[in-house]
């Protein structure tokens, strides 16, 4: 092939009709009575009616659990160039650009993933905004259990980061992309530069909360956004979902950059979410851990098979959690395993009893750090009680860290 003919090609390969002409993504739907895996979309009605393709054949999955792209990993929680809402939305942000507050009005510029924003800045309610970061400040180590504690802690004042690691507590009066900040303490008002400007974390009091009041699909997209999506819909011939999110912003993105989507306040109910009637942990030289919802049991993201999932349950071993189920669902889902991140050599024994009968996950083995993760998917016919079980493995209680991602019970119809 000579000069001419190589860039022909890649301009071929670079122009729209190539990139549609290119296969769609293949997906897994999971259903509440049934697993769909390798799909292509159709379409998803507003309604909630889900049309697939598989073999030829079209199908439709009227209620839908979870949607996943076929070997695409779940990107990490946004710890750089973000922003966090109190509903806990998680935007990317374009690094490059600033932000602007003007009266209850906080503008934004997102990165790429929604075009629209990118193109035209998002407006938000400003009392929604929990967090307003570009970089980490000097002297944190560890980001995510960093940005974990920020999310959860009560403010009365709202409070300034410098790059340097300097903290200013005060209220905020003003925000500009050239300008910078300004924060009036007790004494005085200090403008911070955007130069020295590493976020922002906002008063906890004065917060708005974004309530769900009906279902909603949760959004996971490839640059690490995670976004709840109401009145959603996916278009076949322009492979692009529509929809709108809970803060009121449309929403319009290419069908390859939603990696997930799992569909919440429907027939699944996250074990987090539920009190349990029982945990126990036994400690080992003095050291209790406690049980982790929507988190692991170190306080850090459930992460798993280098994907990182946002609802779970993390727990140490040795230890058990019981939760009554009172007959109310047909299924129990999870997926196990420990984080080879944090817990590299961490080793475990996992068992589910239901009503009294243990089940052995991966056959009795321990679960390592480098084996993949295992998929839970039990029925349980009326079952009245449900204990998750994990046993120390050869290393003790050494980094025995499991995550139970994803962990969910299905409601009969």
């Amino acid at each position: 092939m000579n000069r001419t003919q190589l860039l022909l090609s890649l301009a071929f390969l670079a122009s729209p009709a190539a990139l549609f002409a290119q296969a769609p993504p293949r997906f897994t739907i999971d259903a509440a009575d049934s697993l769909h895996a390798d799909v292509t979309l159709q379409s998803l009605e507003e309604t909630g009616a889900l049309h697939f393709g598989v073999a030829g054949a079209r199908r439709t999955a009227p209620r839908w659990i979870e949607l996943r792209q076929v070997e695409r990993k779940l990107p990490a929680l946004l710890t750089r160039s973000f922003l966090l809402l109190s509903n806990g939305d998680r935007i990317r942000l374009d690094p490059a650009a600033g932000a602007r507050l003007e009266d209850t009005r906080l503008h934004v510029r997102p990165a790429a993933s929604v075009p629209s924003w990118r193109a035209k800045g998002l407006d938000l309610f400003a009392p929604y905004a929990v967090l307003l970061f570009w970089s980490l400040p000097e002297g944190v180590d560890d980001a995510d259990r960093y940005f974990t504690q920020l999310a959860e802690e009560p403010r009365k004042r709202d409070a300034v980061f410098l790059k340097n690691g300097d903290r200013i507590d005060g209220t905020l009066s003003a925000l500009s992309v050239k300008g910078g900040c300004t924060i009036a303490t007790e004494r005085k008002k200090i403008d911070v530069p955007p130069s020295q400007l590493a976020g922002i974390a906002w008063n906890t009091d004065r917060q708005a909360r974004l309530r769900a009041k009906k279902p909603f699909a949760r959004a996971a997209l490839e640059d690490g956004t995670r976004l709840n999506l109401v009145d959603l819909r996916f278009e076949e011939k322009s492979r692009q979902w529509f929809g709108k999110t809970q803060f009121g912003a449309a929403v319009e993105m290419p069908e390859a950059s939603v990696l997930a989507l799992d569909y919440r306040l429907g027939q699944a109910v996250d074990l987090a979410e539920l009190a349990p009637t029982r945990y126990e942990q036994r400690p080992y030289l003095g050291v209790a851990w406690p049980l982790g919802r929507d988190a692991a049991a170190d306080g850090l993201p459930l992460r798993l098979g280098g994907s990182t999932f946002e609802k779970g349950l993390g727990l140490h071993a040795p230890c058990q959690v019981a939760y009554a189920l009172d007959g109310k669902f047909r299924r129990f889902d999870a997926l196990v395993g420990i984080d080879e991140l944090a817990s590299p050599r961490g080793r475990a024994k996992i068992a589910i009893d239901i009503d009294g009968k243990r089940i052995d996950v991966n056959a009795g083995k321990e679960l390592t750090s480098q084996a993949a993760p295992v998929a839970v998917r039990l029925d349980l016919d009326n079952a009245k009680t449900l204990t998750l079980i994990v046993e120390v493995g050869t290393f003790g209680d050494v980094q025995a860290n499991v995550n139970f991602a994803k962990a969910r019970l299905i409601k009969k119809e």
